[in-house]
C-alpha cells in the first residue's frame, strides 16, 4: 500500500500491479475454474501471449470495437469478455475476416480472456448481489438437466490431519449437500506402506513397511470441481504420495443451497409479495434495462412471491424454473414459444434482453480484478436496446 495527500489528509491507496497475462488468468481460473464450462463453451485466453504484462484491463460482456479503443486509451494489454470472441470453438480463426476485432485485439498487443458459463456456474456473488436487490431469499440454483454431474472423494489421512483436510476440502466447494455444507463421513483403519530409500515418509522410515492409523475420509463435489479440490487436498495432506480415489455419483445434484460450480442463477422467495408490474419495473432497475418484455402467466396473476432468474438465454431453464415452484422467471431472453409455453403452465416470463441480464458479470468480475491490484475499465455499452425509437 502506498500513501497520498487527498483533501488535505494522508490516505492509504493499492499500488497498482503489473501483472503477466498468465498470472491474472491463473487467478481468475482458481475464482471460476474453466473445468466449470460447459462442454460446448470456448473459455479461456482466446487471443494474445500470456507473457504480456498489464496493469490495467478492460472488462466487456463482448468484444467490441469500443472495448478495444478503451483498452488502447488505458493501456490495458487485457480484455476479460463474458461471451467468448471465437465461437463455436471448434471453428478456429479461419471463418474470421482481417478486419475481425480478435485481429484488431492482436495487432494491438491486446490479449482477450473469456470468462462464460464458468463465471455463472462459480461467481455466487452474481446471485446473491441480485437477490439482495429484488428483496429476495435466495433458496438454491437452477439446475438445467440431471447431467450437472456430483463426484466423490475418497482419501486416507492421518488422524492428526484429518480436521485440516476436511477443513481444506470444505473450503474448496466439497461437501455441500442441500442447504449443508462441510458434509464427510470419517471412518478409521490402517494403511500399510513402504518408501523407497528416495522417500521422506509422514511416518515410519524409508525402506521399513509401515502401519499407520489413518481415517477414511469421503465426500462430495460438483464435476468441474476437481482441479480446485485437489489442489485443497494437496495442500492441506502431510503425505508426499497421497492415497486418493474419485468416484462417479449416479444420484442427481440437489438445486437447494448455494454451491460454486454448480447450477446457474437462484430461485428465491421476496420478502413480501409483489405485484407482477412493480416486480417488472424493479428488474428493469435492478439491471438498468431500457425495457422488458413480459409475458404474464395465462388467468388472474396473483401477488408474486417465489421468482427465478438465470443470466443470457434462459429458455432452457423453464421447466427448472416450473419445476422450483417460481411465479416469475427473470432471465435474458426464452423466445416467443417457450414464454408461452410458461404462460400456460403458470408462470410469468421477464426477458430484460441478453446483456442487460448479464451486466453483474460487469460487477463481480471488475471486483475480482481490483482485488488483484489492476486498474479496470468497465465498459456497459448496449449492443441491443428494448424500446421505441
Amino acid at each position: 500500500m502506498a500513501e497520498r495527500r487527498v483533501a488535505g489528509r494522508k490516505v492509504r491507496v493499492r499500488r497498482q500491479s503489473r501483472l503477466p497475462v498468465s498470472e491474472i488468468v491463473r487467478r481468475l481460473g482458481e475464482l471460476a475454474p474453466e473445468s466449470t464450462a460447459e462442454s460446448w463453451d470456448n473459455v479461456g485466453l482466446l487471443a494474445g501471449d500470456p507473457d504480456w504484462r498489464t496493469s490495467a484491463v478492460v472488462v466487456s460482456v463482448d468484444l467490441t470495437p469500443e472495448a478495444i479503443a478503451a483498452a488502447k486509451r488505458s493501456g490495458a494489454r487485457l480484455i476479460v469478455n463474458h461471451h467468448p470472441c471465437i465461437f463455436p470453438k471448434s471453428r478456429g480463426l479461419s471463418r474470421f475476416t482481417p478486419a475481425s476485432p480478435v485481429f484488431e485485439a492482436a495487432r494491438a498487443g491486446i490479449a482477450v480472456h473469456a470468462c462464460h458459463t464458468n463465471f455463472d456456474r462459480c461467481a455466487l456473488e452474481v446471485p446473491r448481489q441480485i437477490a439482495k436487490a429484488l428483496g429476495a431469499r435466495i433458496l438454491g440454483r437452477m439446475i438445467e438437466q440431471p447431467h450437472e454431474a456430483l463426484k466423490k472423494l475418497v482419501v486416507f489421512v492421518p488422524q492428526s490431519h484429518a480436521d485440516a483436510v476436511h477443513a481444506a476440502l470444505s473450503a474448496a466447494s466439497a461437501g455441500h449437500v442441500g442447504n449443508y455444507d462441510s458434509c464427510a463421513f470419517l471412518s478409521p483403519g490402517e494403511g500399510r506402506f513402504r518408501g523407497s530409500d528416495s522417500t521422506r515418509p509422514f511416518v515410519g522410515a524409508p525402506g521399513r513397511l509401515e502401519r499407520a492409523s489413518e481415517l477414511r475420509l469421503e465426500t462430495v463435489f460438483p464435476a468441474g470441481m476437481e482441479p480446485v479440490v485437489l489442489r485443497a487436498l494437496r495442500s492441506a495432506h502431510p503425505y508426499e504420495e497421497i492415497a486418493y480415489d474419485i468416484y462417479p455419483v449416479e444420484q442427481r445434484a440437489s438445486n437447494e443451497g448455494m454451491t460454486p460450480g454448480l447450477g446457474y442463477g437462484f430461485y428465491g422467495d421476496l420478502s413480501r409479495p409483489a405485484a407482477l408490474r412493480d416486480l417488472v419495473r424493479k428488474a428493469g432497475s435492478v439491471f438498468e434495462a431500457s425495457g422488458a418484455i413480459l409475458t404474464p402467466a395465462a388467468g388472474a396473476v396473483r401477488a408474486v412471491r417465489r421468482i427465478g432468474y438465470t443470466p443470457g438465454k434462459g429458455s432452457s431453464f423453464v421447466s427448472a424454473a416450473i419445476a422450483a415452484g417460481c411465479e416469475v422467471f427473470i432471465t435474458g431472453e426464452v423466445g416467443y414459444h417457450d414464454a408461452l409455453a410458461a404462460s400456460r403452465r403458470g408462470m410469468s416470463v421477464i426477458e430484460l434482453g441478453h446483456r442487460e441480464s448479464e451486466r453483474f458479470y460487469l460487477k463481480v468480475m471488475s471486483g475480482w480484478l481490483r482485488e488483484m491490484g489492476l486498474q479496470v475499465r468497465e465498459l456497459n455499452i448496449p449492443v441491443q436496446r428494448i424500446g421505441s425509437f
